[in-house]
């Protein structure tokens, strides 16, 4: 099941600092006898125009001698006069997400009998640009989208990558399902690439509510990187039940997936396993009955003694959950150890261990 989300396509690797959206793109030169090397450009908003150390930019030593291979980016110092360069090249962004245009010089130094460079890219839709000569165009003048290389045949040692990133692009959420594991409702959700995605809100309905918040999941901000989301739903009974996930953006603007569905009924007696466990101070015990009638729900200990009834009533067919806080059936504190939940109905009996850490 697939949902367009109006998140923006950006980049191609992702990282986080802090509030900071750092992005990296890359292209590759490579001589033609062998020499080669991936050079890392981007944006950031505290990036400047010397070497930012923290962004991993650091100045490199002066070119090798004649006959051996280099590449690198010049800084953007004096409007690319000085002689910093990195292979790393990160520029300011004033605006999230940002768009605009942005210059990257790039120099290289051919190995011996190599005639021309080989310049490589490989980068998201979101992001196009112009390889150019340091003539504005005059001798090379190269668009550069998705895909594509280029061999540079003349006698020139720099040029200039006119980028330009788009912040209008959409992305596709992938997938969005649910499937009933016990008596819960597993959700699991992937996307294709994300920009400014806070995260999720995952929403429910059933026959008797509105859609109501039931959780939230962090999303991965901004990322080309296939991302998978889970979230299980341990709140539910019997019934029909309708999912759907709002997408929130940092600044706010959110999207709806589609609505999946799940119907929850019950065929057996089942005792799940207590979660969280072990626990403290209190854990939740599911049991499920597919018609109504007489159970009963105790904890005993290692030795078989009862040490409180959870329940024992009629109970309606569907999913129940109980709770026990670590205390017997007069309210004072059990130790530490492992106690034996027992579900019975009629001659149907199931236990399982529960540890109780204190």
């Amino acid at each position: 099941m697939k949902k367009i989300f109006q998140i923006v396509l950006l980049v191609a690797v992702f990282a986080s600092l802090a509030n900071a959206q750092l992005v990296y793109d890359s292209v590759r030169v490579t001589d033609q006898v062998g020499g080669s090397k991936w050079l890392v450009f981007g944006i950031d908003p505290t990036a400047t125009d010397g070497i930012d150390l923290a962004l991993g930019e650091g100045l490199v030593p002066p070119f090798p001698p004649t006959g051996a291979f280099e590449a690198r980016f010049f800084l953007p110092e004096n409007n690319f006069s000085g002689t910093a360069a990195s292979w790393r090249d990160f520029r300011f962004m004033d605006s999230v997400p940002y768009w605009g245009t942005k210059e990257f010089r790039l120099a290289y130094q051919p190995g011996t009998g190599s005639p021309g460079m080989r310049i490589e890219w490989n980068w998201p839709a979101s992001i196009t640009g112009v390889l150019q000569d340091l003539f504005g165009g005059v001798l090379i003048n190269i668009p550069m989208s998705g895909t594509g290389f280029f061999n540079v045949t003349p006698a020139l040692d720099r040029l200039k990558m006119v980028v330009t990133y788009d912040s209008s692009l959409s992305v596709e959420l992938t997938s969005f399902g649910a499937s009933v594991k016990g008596s819960t409702v597993q959700l699991s959700w992937q996307t294709s690439s994300e920009i400014n995605n806070l995260g999720f809100d995952v929403e429910r309905k059933s026959a008797n509510t509105t859609w109501q918040k039931i959780a939230f999941v962090r999303g991965a901000g901004s990322t080309t990187s296939a991302q998978s989301y889970s979230y299980v739903d341990e709140d539910v009974t019997t019934g029909t039940y309708t999912y759907r996930l709002k997408q929130i953006d940092f600044d706010g603007t959110s999207t709806y997936s589609k609505e999946v569905e799940v119907d929850m009924a019950v065929s057996d007696f089942h005792l799940y396993q207590n979660y969280p466990n072990p626990f403290n101070p209190s854990t939740a015990v599911r049991f499920s009955v597919p018609t109504e009638g007489l159970v009963t729900v105790k904890v005993h200990d290692m030795l078989g003694q009862e040490i409180t009834t959870l329940f024992y009533d009629n109970a309606s067919a569907g999913v129940h959950t109980l709770s026990w806080n670590g205390k017997d059936s007069n309210g004072n504190d059990v130790s530490s150890g492992s106690y034996i939940c027992r579900l019975t109905a009629g001659e149907f009996t199931q236990s399982v261990k529960m540890i109780f850490l204190k």
